[in-house]
């Protein structure tokens, strides 16, 4: 493991560090771009040791943000490239994509966001073209190489102080390690693909209160709905305690829910006889949980539960894995099962007192009575979830960032239930560089 790990880090530092600096002068105040380097590293083990493997890539960003001309318009571009390292092990997709040969690709470079965004005052913004995105149901996940993004429009309204009013449509989107643009799609089904992704939503923020209600529609797919509050009450001495409540569902939404839609490598739930990507099937998942969390000085300490009923379907469309809005939802695993109750307790510290920069989490979930969606006794599993999270601001260089993450998942299961995968572990490293040029 060691030795793995070595011949992974040390090209990722190299290559971190040597990239040639670039000297950009600005015309204009209010012209913005920076260039992100991300060097990046996983390391995984599983159960079944042909599984195994290691990647580690350079990931590079160049973005560039205009200033708003007449106060109403600006326009934004990102360029994106990935290239390879090093790799080992299974060749499938984690930090790098496996071309039409069953090979990892070298490096790839792409267009991954170019946009216009169109305000009035305060009041409301619109924004069309290649764009990342983020709210409770749908983001763009940043764990790999480079983040994926969406292609469509967003946009949001602020009537009044406090509360704001969103939704977006999306018609394709850009994989994390893939360098085209596609339409979305399920996992399995012979329906075609999925319109488009759109979300609505509303949230509103007042003193200590924060409300958040948002609606999804992946078309002819699925639809989720989350309601999210959460009350902040300030103790003496700075010392904070946030209480957080949320439910969360998730239904099938028409023909391109089949089974095995959802996940073709998993022996789906469903009814005897169902053919993979041609019976129709059903979902009728929910959860809902309670969290708070504890901060004085430079301690924080957290505990949460979540009950489910039915199974709460954590992808949107195939390759989704980057949303689950559960404080206590898994890493390497969903978490989300039909009747699964699952206590999540996490500690952090700020080490600034001792070595500045440097912050650490600790997180351990544990998952009981999990069992199969469709009929109880066909199956039943508790699973685990520990999580170190060490975080430093390098002070040898300002922009300069270093994350280890460590997670080992293990299960017990008897039968089948799908959301419950076998023990695995991930060492993830990544090295991140900033360099504003204005």
């Amino acid at each position: 493991m060691k030795n793995k790990m070595n011949r992974g880090i040390l090209p990722m530092l190299v290559a971190s560090v040597l990239v040639p600096a670039i000297s950009v002068a600005a015309d204009e105040d209010g012209h913005k771009l920076e260039l992100k380097l991300r060097g990046v590293h996983f390391d995984r083990e599983f159960e079944t040791s042909s599984k195994d493997r290691t990647q580690t890539a350079l990931g590079l960003q160049l973005n560039y943000d205009s200033p708003y001309f007449g106060d109403i318009i600006r326009f934004g571009v990102s360029g994106y490239s990935v290239t390879k390292l090093d790799a080992s092990g299974l060749a499938t997709t984690d930090v790098l994509s496996v071309d039409n040969h069953g090979d990892l690709h070298d490096s790839f470079g792409k267009v991954g966001q170019a946009f216009v965004k169109l305000k009035y005052r305060d009041k409301a913004q619109l924004k069309l073209g290649r764009q990342l995105y983020d709210s409770m149901l749908l983001i763009s996940s940043t764990s790999r190489a480079i983040p994926n993004t969406y292609s469509g429009a967003s946009g949001q309204l602020t009537p009044v102080a406090g509360l704001k009013l969103y939704g977006a449509m999306f018609d394709e989107w850009s994989r994390r390690a893939d360098a085209s643009f596609e339409k979305f799609a399920t996992d399995r089904s012979d329906e075609g693909d999925i319109d488009y992704v759109g979300v609505i939503g509303a949230a509103y923020s007042k003193g200590p209160y924060d409300l958040n209600l948002e609606y999804l529609n992946s078309k002819d797919f699925l639809t989720k709905v989350g309601l999210v509050g959460s009350y902040t009450f300030a103790l003496a001495d700075k010392n904070k305690l946030k209480l957080t409540a949320g439910l969360h569902t998730a239904r099938d939404a028409g023909k391109l829910f089949v089974t095995s839609s959802e996940n073709s490598e998993l022996d789906d739930e469903d009814v005897p006889g169902a053919r993979a990507g041609v019976t129709r099937s059903d979902n009728d998942g929910r959860g809902v949980y309670l969290d708070a969390d504890w901060s004085y000085g430079n301690v924080s300490l957290g505990a949460a539960v979540a009950k489910f009923d039915g199974s709460w379907i954590e992808d949107n469309f195939t390759g989704d894995h980057g949303m689950n809005p559960f404080p206590t939802g898994g890493v390497l695993a969903d978490m989300t099962n039909n009747d699964e109750t699952v206590w999540m307790v996490r500690a952090g510290y700020d080490w600034k007192d001792y070595v500045k920069g440097l912050k650490t989490t600790v997180k351990y979930k544990y998952g009981t009575d999990a069992r199969n969606s469709h009929v109880s006794s066909l199956g039943e599993a508790d699973e685990s979830e520990l999580e170190l999270d060490v975080r430093y601001q390098i002070p040898l260089l300002k922009g300069l960032n270093f994350r280890y993450r460590y997670l080992k998942y293990t299960s017990d299961k008897t039968g089948r239930v799908d959301g419950v995968l076998e023990d695995n572990t991930d060492h993830r490293v990544y090295l991140d560089y900033t360099y504003r040029f204005f």
